[in-house]
């Protein structure tokens, strides 16, 4: 295989999604486990886009990182910056699907594997020879897993390599909301793009107004931000000036991998060297074929799939 073109780093966990559509997980009685975690979700996307990439991250010693590590294999993703943590287990993620609005989710995360990635775990040579590194929000949350995310970002900037976070908001993850946007703050500030949904674009950038929130995190240092805005499309605000798209009409099923979808596609159309219109249309169809399936790593579309739909609405 040859060397990763870009890694993402962040949270790897299994995603232990209900089969019982509109259900309580009290009451679910049956389960499918599928790779997960955002970081993970956007790795399995950019390779089925064609991209050559590497994940940045820990599994614990048991079933569940098996699983993960033959799942990140089979789609071909290097795994040689997934290390094997001697002590905490492999994350967990419980979901109850209600389309077309948010599931439910319940983290078994405090403490596991991923949140203790460290900067030793850190190849920084095939770092710097990558192109674009691309980090979950999550990794921040905690030491030492922060750490290395800050180390990974200035690395990659050292090397004149492309750096985007998804902001990937989580507030049960982190102690208090002051020290999250301490950390989202010094990683933006190494940043080239910030894809955010509203939620998470309101929080980092202090204003419920997309345009006013924008601007606070440019000013940080951030060249683009992109504002997904779910059935309303998607704002862009950088170099290119200010544009939207608007979203795809699908059947919904399951929002949570939409993000993830979006973000993979827009960092694949980056490293193709697209403009921002293209950039866009492309990350929309994306996560549109996402939230129309059950999983979220498994959702993910082909290259092929993605102009399929782009080609039978009548987008260029």
């Amino acid at each position: 295989m040859s060397s990763p073109e870009v890694y993402t780093l962040g949270r790897l966990i299994a995603d232990i999604y209900a089969n019982e559509v509109n259900t309580p997980l009290r009451a679910v009685r049956s389960f499918n486990r599928y790779l997960g975690g955002s970081a993970a979700n956007t790795a399995v996307g950019l390779a089925r886009h064609g991209a050559r990439v590497g994940m940045i991250s820990r599994v614990g010693q048991d079933q569940h990182g098996d699983f993960l590590l033959d799942v990140l294999r089979r789609e071909r993703i290097d795994t040689a910056m997934v290390k094997a943590d001697p002590v905490a287990p492999t994350g967990l993620a419980f979901a109850a699907l209600r389309p077309p609005g948010d599931s439910e989710v319940l983290f078994y995360c405090d403490p596991c594997a991923y949140q203790n990635l460290s900067p030793h775990d850190l190849d920084l040579t095939a770092l710097q020879n990558a192109k674009m590194l691309v980090v979950g929000g999550t990794a921040l949350s905690c030491s030492p897993g922060r750490e290395a995310a800050l180390t990974a970002l200035r690395a990659n900037r050292a090397s004149g390599g492309i750096n985007v976070i998804d902001v990937d908001w989580r507030p049960m993850l982190w102690r208090d909301s002051t020290e999250a946007r301490l950390y989202h703050t010094l990683a933006i500030g190494m940043t080239d793009v910030v894809l955010a949904n509203e939620a998470e674009l309101e929080y980092i950038g202090g204003s419920a107004d997309p345009r006013e929130a924008s601007a606070a995190v440019l000013s940080m240092g951030a060249k683009q931000v992109v504002a997904k805005r779910g059935a309303e499309g998607v704002l862009y605000f950088g170099p290119e000036g200010e544009r939207q798209a608007p979203a795809f009409p699908v059947e919904v099923l399951n929002t949570l991998g939409a993000g993830d979808g979006f973000g993979a596609a827009y960092a694949y159309a980056l490293l193709q060297g697209w403009p921002a219109e293209r950039r866009l249309a492309y990350a929309c169809a994306a996560g549109a074929i996402v939230v129309s399936r059950h999983s979220c790593s498994e959702a993910m579309p082909t290259a092929r799939e993605v102009q399929s739909l782009l080609e039978s609405s009548g987008t260029r």
